[in-house]
């Protein structure tokens, strides 16, 4: 009997030494942090499992997955190939199609099938993740879940309870992020539990501001995934209806966004790619987090945005409006603008995303898809993002509001023209200089964007601190090119 208690007292310490290894890094630290619960548990819930952890419907999952799924057949994931430059999505459909949508030919795989998915529209937003558990015969009216990801709990929010009392929604979480929970009504407190959410796109629900999304949280060739929480893009904030030239634009602005902003953005600079006139001659951003009105700067100068941060509570307007795709590279600024006379524009805008953890930027022109389309791509481009998943964040406006293929070459939506140059260079003229851009093709995606914004104008330091900003570890040096070579993304 001595020997059979001692045999699973080693057997027990075995495991727990076991568990206690997998938790560990190679020195020994643990690499899960210890949280604490917010209330201490008063109560024993029963919860049932979470039935879904993927935060976006399922045409946009099987879009992404087929994505993901060619750029593993295909051998050039991570850099440009001009044969996606050169045609349209239905003229690529007739060559060497071998009857499935996945072929162009012999040597290239992939892309009609997946384009073919983006042939609708949809009204693509958020889905919350849906917490259950048994109610009894517990009282959970005017309870709350409160929820959290951060050990300092610092990005903590709540959600009440469902009128039933059983069921409660989490709107607008981050995306492969371990999130801990519990259910709170006065001193009383449920057990803390968690969850970690699906790896996929972070779109967010802001009332009826359309086609928003969070810019970070991809995976990149240093490694790690980009942050999120501090560059948005999206469609415009109209807190009135206008007309711009015959076009309709309706209001948009409502508490319901409002509410999004203060509880889960705090976004503190508008950064707007449309015209004068395509703002409805817009000075001023309805976005605050304290409850009123803002009554920004309009314009502001860089120093001025990065020493307010986000301490004043009132956002900051700056109108840079550009055009896109092909003419994004070869008319950088609007010049009959009076606001935007002599300013360089391209340069402006990246700087402004280099002060994104002082002050979390909303960058959009009117749909969030062609200028903000484009400015994302070059965005995810520099910070180590592949080809693959830069497309993806700009077709998803496809699953939104308009459909923008990056072989689509039509309906003013040129994103081949902008690739094709892309692949090709261009050279700029610059207060009286020459600056000449040449792609490289054995090079990053990475490496062509940047040397792109550098020709336009765009500091090697501004491209070095949204990185810093952008990517856990690089402004400390803990990222590598060694680990980029490595992951065999050159």
């Amino acid at each position: 009997m001595k020997q059979k208690r001692l045999f699973m007292l080693s057997a027990v310490l075995a495991l727990t030494l076991c568990a206690c290894n997998n938790s560990k890094e190679p020195g020994g630290k643990s690499t899960e942090p210890k949280i604490e619960p917010y209330a201490n548990p008063t109560m024993e819930v029963e919860f049932k499992a979470i039935e879904n952890n993927v935060m976006v419907p399922s045409y946009v999952q099987e879009y992404v997955d087929a994505m993901k799924e060619q750029e593993g057949r295909v051998t050039y994931p991570h850099r440009v190939d001009p044969l996606f430059c050169n045609m349209d999505w239905e003229t690529a459909a007739k060559q060497g199609d071998k009857g499935d949508g996945t072929k162009y030919d012999d040597d290239h795989s992939g892309g009609v099938d997946v384009c073919q998915m983006l042939n609708r529209n949809q009204k693509y937003e958020n889905t919350p993740i849906e917490l259950k558990w048994e109610k009894g015969d517990k009282d959970f009216s005017e309870a709350k879940v409160v929820f959290w990801s951060k050990e300092d709990k610092s990005d903590k929010r709540e959600v009440a309870v469902a009128d039933a009392g059983d069921s409660a929604k989490l709107p607008n979480l981050f995306r492969n992020t371990k999130y801990y929970y519990q259910i709170v009504k006065g001193e009383e407190a449920s057990q803390m539990k968690n969850f970690v959410t699906g790896d996929y796109p972070r779109m967010i629900t802001m009332g009826d501001i359309s086609n928003v999304r969070d810019i970070g949280g991809y995976q990149t060739s240093y490694g790690v995934p980009t942050n999120q929480g501090l560059i948005y893009r999206g469609g415009e904030m109209a807190v009135k209806a206008f007309s711009d030239g015959g076009n309709q634009h309706s209001k948009n602005w409502t508490d319901a966004a409002q509410a999004v902003q203060e509880d889960v953005m705090n976004i503190g600079l508008e950064l707007d790619l449309r015209t004068k006139s395509g703002s409805g001659t817009m000075k001023e951003s309805p976005l605050n987090w304290q409850g009123e009105w803002a009554q920004p700067n309009y314009n502001p100068a860089l120093t001025t945005v990065t020493e307010a941060g986000n301490v004043n509570g009132k956002a900051q307007y700056v109108r840079c409006a550009i055009n896109s795709f092909d003419s994004f590279i070869t008319d950088q600024n609007r010049k009959s603008e009076a606001d935007n006379a002599n300013r360089n524009l391209v340069k402006e805008i990246f700087e402004y995303y280099a002060n994104a953890d002082k002050q979390h930027v909303y960058f959009h022109c009117w749909g969030g898809a062609d200028r903000t389309g484009v400015t994302g791509f070059l965005l995810n481009a520099i910070c180590g993002v592949s080809y693959t998943d830069a497309i993806i964040d700009f077709e998803l406006t496809t699953l939104t509001n308009n459909k923008r293929c990056h072989m689509h070459n039509s309906q003013n939506a040129h994103m081949p023209k902008f690739l094709n140059l892309f692949v090709t260079g261009h050279t700029f003229e610059r207060d009286g200089q020459s600056f000449e851009y040449k792609y490289d093709g054995e090079k990053t995606l990475r490496y062509n964007a940047d040397n792109l914004l550098k020709a336009m104008g765009v500091e090697e330091q501004t491209l070095e601190k949204i990185r810093g900003i952008m990517l856990p570890g690089y402004a400390e040096g803990k990222l590598t090119e060694n680990e980029m070579v490595n992951k065999g993304w050159q």
